[in-house]
């Protein structure tokens, strides 16, 4: 139960460390207020913090967490108040995000839940690290779906039902093709 918390835990920054990560991969433009160094390092260390839970889940790396989800809610109150309602870039290019209170309240709440779930680490059989590493790697293959291909596709999708519409008359003059009713 505990890992399971954890990685319910951890999975923005998964997310966030994906998003950012293939902006960088692909050399996108940032869509950050923060300097550029600032936010690289962040996205260091998101990575490196999953990382260690999957590899080593101990109540250390979970206060770590919640130490930057804290510090991150800090830095969004005090942006709000110095920029207003620009983009954060938290999700990379392809997602958009504001800062606001809102963000600021998930951050600061999800910094309490890591801390708490590092609290109550009681639990002495963890699953073996095979299993963790393979639901470390299912998180990130669904971070890569909705943090990358989703915001491309859908465009795409409507695009592709744009020009298919054309040929959808002409489609209906052939019997063989329609669904059997």
């Amino acid at each position: 139960m505990y890992f399971l918390l954890g990685m319910l835990v951890c999975a923005p920054l998964i997310a966030s460390a994906v998003g950012k990560g293939w902006d960088l991969v692909w050399a996108e433009k940032r869509r950050s207020v923060i300097p550029a160094s600032l936010d690289h390092g962040l996205t260091v260390i998101h990575a490196i913090l999953c990382t260690a839970f999957v590899l080593s889940p101990a109540p250390v790396v979970l206060y770590a967490v919640a130490a930057v989800y804290a510090v991150m809610g800090a830095g969004v109150l005090w942006l709000r108040v110095q920029r207003g309602r620009a983009d954060c870039g938290c999700w990379g290019r392809s997602r958009s995000g504001r800062l606001g209170y809102g963000l600021a309240a998930a951050d600061l709440g999800l910094a309490v839940l890591a801390a708490a779930v590092a609290a109550m680490f009681a639990e002495p059989a963890l699953p073996p690290l095979t299993v963790r590493l393979f639901g470390f790697a299912t998180a990130l293959i669904l971070a890569l779906f909705a943090m990358v291909i989703l915001p491309a596709y859908l465009p795409l999708l409507k695009r592709y039902r744009e020009l298919a519409a054309r040929y959808r008359p002409w489609l209906e003059d052939f019997p063989d093709l329609r669904a059997p009713s």
